[in-house]
């Protein structure tokens, strides 16, 4: 049987078995042999010239919200206020359902990856708009698939073609991940990514985003929030507001105005 074989055997039947800590160990020491075997070591060999010297952590105060309108910025602040010992687990989220996200998702998991080393970005996304579609890869297998047991993590890591980020795209919309069993596997999964990788993205629409708080909070360091509107009032804005449900800060990142103009255009 194959070590994915296995994983997906073990994730169905975790709470059975184990505690989520045992499932999310054995995951990821699945992952980590997979990777040992494909692309992780060249992404590791190519990166480690690009990891930067430590920062020095500061504090985050949970529920903090600030605005941020340039990249570096922003990933300077995630620099400083990690722990150092823990991996940049950060949720990529359009502050509202018209706006896309999924460029910025990619941008910021190229340069946290460039940053920490083995890097990658998993799209979460139920919706229609997906980074796949910026990537010209294929939308599945991924993420819907691996959640609800029809792959496991060989099927569907890919690698970027323009710099070593590995990524996880979002799967088939019609994969339905529902059910009570499709649930027990995702803290496994989550937890083997934190485990395994340096920088771990995740992008999702808003939809996504709420239906996984649940297994998400607590995971993460930072909820990104893309927003086009500048200006506004981020403590009054309910949308932003709702995300504190991920118990960790919100932070707000505002799509330049050419991005803004792509993104309003006609199919």
């Amino acid at each position: 049987m194959k070590p994915f074989e296995l994983l997906a055997r073990d994730t169905l039947s975790a709470n059975e078995k184990s505690p989520p800590e045992h499932s999310a160990n054995g995951a990821a020491n699945d992952l980590r042999s997979y990777l040992q075997r494909t692309a992780a070591l060249r992404s590791r060999a190519l990166a480690a010239t690009s990891r930067g010297s430590e920062s020095q952590a500061v504090m985050f105060a949970n529920g903090m919200r600030r605005s941020f309108k340039s990249l570096d910025a922003l990933l300077d602040h995630l620099r400083r206020g990690l722990p150092a010992d823990a991996p940049p687990v950060v949720l990529i989220v359009a502050a509202r359902p018209e706006i896309d996200a999924s460029r910025e998702a990619i941008r910021i998991a190229r340069a946290q990856a460039a940053e920490c080393g083995l890097g990658i970005l998993v799209d979460l996304t139920r919706g229609v708009i997906a980074v796949s579609d910026q990537l010209d890869m294929p939308r599945a297998p991924g993420f819907a698939e691996l959640a609800s047991g029809r792959a496991q993590f060989e099927d569907v890591v890919r690698v970027d073609a323009e710099t070593p980020l590995q990524i996880i795209t979002a799967g088939d919309r019609m994969v339905t991940i529902g059910t009570k069993p499709d649930a027990e596997r995702f803290a496994p999964i989550f937890g083997a990514l934190a485990q395994v990788y340096d920088a771990v993205v995740m992008h999702a629409d808003r939809a996504t985003a709420v239906l996984h708080q649940p297994h998400l909070a607590g995971r993460l360091h930072a909820v990104i929030a893309v927003r086009t509107a500048p200006g506004e009032d981020m403590i009054a804005d309910h949308s932003l507001t709702e995300l504190a449900a991920f118990g960790c800060p919100v932070l707000s990142f505002e799509q330049n105005v050419e991005r803004r103009w792509f993104a309003r255009r006609p199919a």
